[in-house]
């Protein structure tokens, strides 16, 4: 009887060694037997398969935190990729040197275990660490190792590292921000793209492949800027994009690459994280729902202001009384032809029974000539002798805002700043556009406005957040103020 137990265990253990040859989901659990795959981790494991077999070339997956998606893509995957072919060159990027050092011991761990062995007998390492160049050794360090008898490697290195010298057959970034704070950061965002333009993709060939996987902190990092350039492959662009929202969404397309069974309201996986603790997320901080939940930095409905709340209305719903008030103008500007910096940005506005009117709005990119008289036209045509222009006299605000008195007959004035960052500036005017007290009038200014309203903060410029609370704060908070003044004096 102990026989053909022991005979039925070694031919259950041999059809499961055959199975992770040859899939990764398979492979995942017979290395790794207390892991608790998922649907949706089958589903990533198909899409990873299909880029090991290079059918895929550049592939995203967004998945929540604490979802499982690193171990398959950061630490199994690797593991699989070079059992499957001993000479491939990966490397492994994470946002520091340390994190991604992690992942290279957890993958050395895994190619050193006996399972693996039987697996692929043919991928190993060796025995202790060896940091030698030379020929009779392989190299294996907290930073790299190399396959025996084979030209293949693992690396990994921090975003902003070096990869000098390293060519790259499969290369895998993994969270190339460490938090929210870094990835709101201009300054950051634009290093890290700099290195993946710089390094990172210099180090790739023509059958190169890539791999990202992280949380989508802003529109405007790394994964978004990809995409920008080089688009998605349902509308005929390079990038397979695998999304899975914590919450599936009514009407929400996953990719055409996966499935995903779940009906409105269900979470991804309730049995670890239940569907409400992400309901109260919404409320109490829709910002970090829609960005760490549901993978989604510019949402339909928007980060801090509702599209419900920013009314688009037609000139025939527009009152008497507010056709003829005085329009008035605030510019958020800089004197730049570069487009990688912010524009310039003027929005014309009038307030009528503490109602306020959005006319019209541009922006523009112009060297300081040619942004004072794209001002003084635009101003000219919405406005009358009585329409008064404010600037934020910022650094480049504070030379058109002289350049303007010195060259035309407009009133002007400096716009008086706020307290506090952006965010709190716009939280503070957020109840007057929550009550219904904005009233944007159509026109083909009105998508590109209310987009980069609904992305804040996490879009790439934020004019029309700072025009829209400029307006408001200027019209009905000041201009309240200086009506109650004269009330009351009367």
């Amino acid at each position: 009887m102990g026989e053909q137990l022991r005979a039925k265990y070694e031919l259950l253990k041999a059809k499961a060694i055959l199975k992770a040859r040859s899939g990764l989901l398979p492979f995942v659990q017979l290395t790794k037997p207390d892991y608790e795959a998922q649907w949706f981790h089958g589903e990533i494991c198909q899409v990873l398969d299909r880029l090991e077999r290079g059918e895929l070339k550049k592939v995203m997956i967004f998945v929540p935190p604490q979802h499982g998606k690193s171990q398959i893509s950061s630490r199994h995957f690797p593991a699989y990729a070079l059992g499957r072919n001993p000479d491939r060159k990966i490397a492994l990027c994470s946002y520091g040197a340390d994190h991604a050092q992690s992942f290279n011991r957890d993958v050395q761990r895994m190619i050193d275990s006996e399972i693996y062995n039987g697996v692929f007998p043919r991928t190993t390492l060796n025995a202790s660490n060896v940091a030698t160049t030379s020929k009779s050794g392989y190299k294996r360090t907290a930073n790299i190792f190399e396959v025996v008898d084979h030209t293949g490697f693992l690396k990994t290195v921090g975003v902003g590292g070096a990869l000098t010298g390293t060519t790259v057959d499969i290369g895998i970034i993994d969270d190339p921000f460490k938090d929210r704070e870094e990835a709101q950061s201009g300054r950051i965002r634009e290093k890290v793209w700099n290195w993946y333009t710089d390094v990172f993709e210099t180090r790739l060939h023509n059958d190169s492949q890539q791999l990202m996987l992280f949380t989508r902190w802003h529109e405007d990092d790394l994964a978004g800027r990809a995409l920008q350039r080089d688009g998605i492959v349902e509308e005929g662009g390079e990038w397979v994009v695998i999304k899975f929202p914590a919450i599936r969404e009514p009407g929400y397309h996953v990719s055409d690459y996966v499935n995903d069974p779940r009906k409105p309201g269900e979470a991804l996986w309730p049995e670890r994280h239940a569907a409400e603790k992400y309901f109260k997320m919404k409320d109490t901080s829709p910002r970090t729902y829609w960005s760490l939940a549901q993978q989604e930095p510019a949402p339909m409905s928007g980060n801090i202001l509702k599209r419900e709340d920013l009314r688009v209305v037609t000139i025939s719903q527009v009152p008497k009384g507010a056709l003829k008030a005085t329009k008035h103008f605030v510019a958020d500007t800089a004197y730049t032809k570069n487009t990688d910096n912010d524009p310039s940005a003027v929005l014309c506005y009038s307030v009528f029974q503490n109602q306020i009117y959005l006319w019209d709005y541009i922006r523009f990119w112009r060297e300081l000539s040619e942004a004072v008289t794209e001002i003084e036209e635009f101003v000219s045509e919405w406005g009358d002798s009585k329409s008064r222009l404010y600037i934020e006299p910022k650094a480049s605000g504070l030379s058109i805002y002289q350049e303007i008195r010195k060259s035309s007959l407009l009133n002007v004035s400096k716009y008086k700043l706020q307290d506090g960052d952006k965010v709190a500036r716009l939280n503070g005017v957020e109840p007057k556009i929550a009550t219904g007290r904005v009233n944007i009038l159509k026109g083909q200014w009105n998508e590109q406005f209310i987009g980069e309203c609904l992305v804040f903060p996490n879009g790439k410029h934020d004019e029309a957040v700072d025009t829209l609370v400029m307006a408001i704060t200027q019209g009905l908070v000041r201009g309240s103020r200086r009506r109650g003044r004269r009330t009351t004096s009367g």
